[in-house]
């Protein structure tokens, strides 16, 4: 892509910002990521809610119950669906530059790179993003491994079936840390008994389902990432099925916003640049809202495994 540059100081801020902004919003809606995987469930917009707090509701994995014979002629007996409520509650994250007005007479910093200040602004977003994803493997309920002993085949294995025998539906997803993903390759190269294979992430995929993605081992989708959590001595992954964490967004929309702008809902970052006479400076903030909550405790094990 063309980099696109512009004087901070001959923009006046306005044009500059929406720019930038637009940028973001496709960079975080280019599907590249595990967030636009299919794996997470989007409970909405909190924007106009009344609260900060989106109570989610579905129906939950008990809630389906079996067929039954029925006797032709007779009545078919009435069974409820069985429906829970997950609270995100959504807070604010940000991100600021200053740039100096020495660096912009000294043409450190006089032209801007639109579209590397976006990279860096959206990067920013999904790293936070992955962080409070990750933090809430270690409150699932259910969890497999062995403190301080290498992640292996079995304790895939057991997450797996853990996650089948309560009924959960085909689409499985893995969110691992690295280290965690070497170790059970390094498992699977040494099953000799039973060949089994890790299927590699293909160019096309890690296109469409992100960096993060790095194959299917067992029809569970990997993924890898560094924002996996450790408590000193193990690492806390996780394997799930779709549904079993939720998140929200809020829409910031500043009090003044130019031309009577009307944000469009689910828009996750507002840039705006501001001068600092004071300092001499010119900020330019990303504002963000974002939440995540486990929605049902029987879609989701963690997998706790040697650091």
């Amino acid at each position: 892509m063309a980099t696109i540059t512009f004087n901070a100081l001959e923009t006046g801020g306005i044009r500059l910002a929406k720019m930038i902004e637009n940028e973001v919003r496709a960079l975080l809606f280019d599907g590249a990521s595990i967030r636009n995987s299919g794996a997470l469930l989007f409970g909405g917009d909190v924007t106009a809610l009344g609260s900060d707090t989106l109570s989610l509701r579905y129906a939950s994995l008990d809630g389906y119950t079996a067929m039954a014979t029925s006797t032709d002629g007779a009545e078919i007996t009435s069974s409820n669906l069985s429906f829970a409520t997950a609270d995100i509650a959504v807070g604010k994250v940000g991100l600021r530059y200053d740039l100096t007005d020495l660096a912009a007479m000294t043409k450190l910093g006089n032209d801007i790179d639109v579209f590397r200040l976006a990279e860096s602004m959206a990067g920013s977003f999904e790293s936070y993003f992955m962080s409070m994803i990750t933090a809430l493997f270690s409150s699932a309920s259910a969890s497999v491994g062995t403190t301080g002993v290498d992640m292996s085949v079995d304790d895939f294995m057991d997450a797996l079936y853990t996650l089948e025998i309560a009924d959960n539906p085909s689409a499985l997803f893995a969110c691992l840390h690295p280290r965690q993903i070497a170790d059970l390759q390094s498992s699977i190269r040494n099953e000799t008994a039973n060949a089994i294979a890790f299927n590699p992430a293909q160019h096309d995929l890690m296109k469409t389902l992100g960096q993060g993605f790095v194959g299917d081992f067992m029809g569970v989708k990997c993924f890898k990432s560094s924002h996996v959590s450790n408590d000193g001595t193990d690492y806390s992954g996780a394997m799930f099925s779709a549904g079993a964490i939720g998140y929200a967004l809020g829409t910031p929309v500043p009090l003044a916003a130019p031309n009577g702008e009307i944000r469009p809902a689910g828009t996750p970052i507002l840039v705006e640049i501001e001068r600092d006479a004071a300092y001499s400076l010119t900020k330019i903030v990303g504002t963000g809202y974002t939440g995540a909550a486990i929605c049902e405790q029987d879609r989701i094990v963690e997998i706790k495994t040697d650091v």
